[in-house]
């Protein structure tokens, strides 16, 4: 049975010259090394527990909660975004730094009421525990965790009441997205959330335990690591020929299909997925983000299962 150990290093995406990669690098390697595997939020104390009202001048330093903001009307609120924000709605913020280099100098400058991360952060902690500044600390790697993310900031936001209709809205609108149940085998899927740009080594796999494994089985799928509840796993070149998966799966990038089937065939040429031709890149920048899009992404995903039936 292929083996797989998580890791903590700096995952190279597999365009190097593209924006994605710098998100996906950013994403995946702060979610590594700041331990997204944890899904419960790390307050410093209750974050508004002794404030009045609700936030006015909020920081968000992950484009996922960035996005969440945004999707439940409260990007006014906003003052300061990552370096690798793009929702539209939030175009024009200041930009802080990223998960793994935020600025502390231009996050004082904004004078914020309100930070908000994705992950751990020592640092950032730090700061903000001597600034005074009540910091919410998410570690969103589930649907239930991001549910969870959604009706907390409808309680620091006084709108819980549209939140959980909102919120309603969207679970059904995924419901009647998800692939009806049926007796029929699934078929076995490796998402590879990253991997050298020129060739298949160094390859970071998504896991059960990630968001991309659980939309996967709401595509009618069934990840190869479905017995793994960690969310990604680095792969070596001996378990990689030990997998039988029947389609695979490339985050990011910019190459065709065709380039990324060719390399996979000059290293692995007897899997299945590669015999197939069923390899395909999913290039959209929110694939990466545990958000409101994650909709959009098990859309995705059943569409490249579709190809293969």
């Amino acid at each position: 049975m292929a083996t797989a150990t998580a890791t903590s290093r700096k995952v190279a995406a597999v365009a190097p010259s593209s924006s994605l990669r710098r998100l996906a690098g950013s994403l995946l390697a702060g979610c590594l090394t700041l331990g997204c595997g944890q899904e419960t939020p790390a307050d410093t104390g209750d974050a508004w527990a002794q404030r009045t009202g609700s936030p006015e001048r909020v920081i968000v330093i992950g484009p996922s909660s960035a996005e969440t903001l945004a999707w439940l009307g409260l990007a006014e609120s906003v003052v300061g975004v990552s370096d690798y924000c793009a929702d539209p709605a939030l175009e024009g913020r200041p930009r802080v730094g990223g998960q793994l280099d935020p600025n502390l100098e231009r996050m004082a400058a904004l004078d914020p009421d309100l930070l908000i991360i994705q992950g751990a952060h020592p640092q950032v902690e730090a700061w903000c525990r001597r600034e005074q500044i009540p910091l919410l600390a998410w570690k969103t790697q589930s649907l239930a965790a991001w549910r969870e993310e959604v009706r907390r900031y409808g309680e620091l936001f006084a709108c819980s009441d549209r939140v959980e209709e909102q919120l309603a809205d969207w679970d059904r609108a995924f419901a009647a997205a998800s692939a009806p149940a049926t007796e029929a085998a699934p078929p076995q899927v490796l998402i590879v959330a990253s991997r050298d740009p020129e060739r298949i080594t160094r390859v970071l796999a998504a896991g059960r335990g990630s968001f991309l494994g659980e939309l996967l089985e709401h595509a009618g799928a069934r990840s190869l690591f479905a017995e793994h509840e960690r969310d990604y796993f680095d792969l070596a070149e001996e378990a990689l020929l030990q997998l039988r998966p029947d389609l695979i799966l490339e985050l990011g990038g910019s190459g065709t299909d065709a380039e990324r089937l060719a390399l996979w065939r000059a290293a692995f040429a007897e899997l299945p997925a590669v015999k197939n031709d069923a390899v395909y890149g999913l290039t959209e920048d929110f694939v990466f983000l545990p958000g409101p899009r994650m909709l959009e992404t098990l859309q995705l995903l059943r569409e490249k299962l579709a190809l293969q039936r």
